[in-house]
């Protein structure tokens, strides 16, 4: 009888657990990471998720370098984070940081030759991504998740 209560106990806690929005959210991140390492990895490069996104916001933002902190602000994530991908990305080739001009104390960021080469790949690889995931959603559902996806987001910032 307790080991029938204790299952039914178990059930339910899975089931709240996949019924909670911010649990769903939470594992479908951490899968789309998952899955874009593994990628990364099997095209040859030892980047992680991290870093592609300081690749692909340096790419994005080539005519104008952004700072260390200007990264940590877009990502939303702590200066110290950043800095440690940034100098690894240095150390690897793919950045390079400049003191700026007007303020010694920034660090600009841009992408060397071999950066931008990556940045490309693996927007690339991304957009596959991308497609192979919403082939399998009708049109109206990528809107649709695309819509909630930016609400929430915009819930989020406020």
């Amino acid at each position: 009888m307790i080991e029938q209560k204790e299952q039914h106990i178990a059930s339910n806690e899975m089931s709240l657990m996949a019924e909670t929005l911010i649990l769903n959210i939470f594992r479908v991140s951490h899968l789309v990471g998952r899955a874009t390492n593994r990628e990364l990895a099997r095209m040859g490069f030892s980047l992680q998720l991290e870093q592609v996104q300081i690749l692909v916001l340096a790419y994005l933002h080539c005519t104008t370098p952004l700072s260390q902190q200007d990264i940590a602000n877009l990502l939303q994530k702590d200066k110290a984070g950043i800095q440690r991908s940034v100098k690894t990305l240095e150390r690897d080739g793919y950045l390079r940081i400049n003191s700026d001009l007007n303020d010694r104390r920034r660090n600009l960021i841009t992408l060397t030759p071999a950066g931008k080469l990556v940045a490309q790949e693996v927007m690339g690889k991304t957009l596959e991504l991308d497609k192979q995931l919403t082939s399998h959603l009708n049109p109206d559902e990528v809107k649709g998740l695309l819509n909630v996806l930016k609400k929430l987001a915009s819930i989020l910032e406020s």
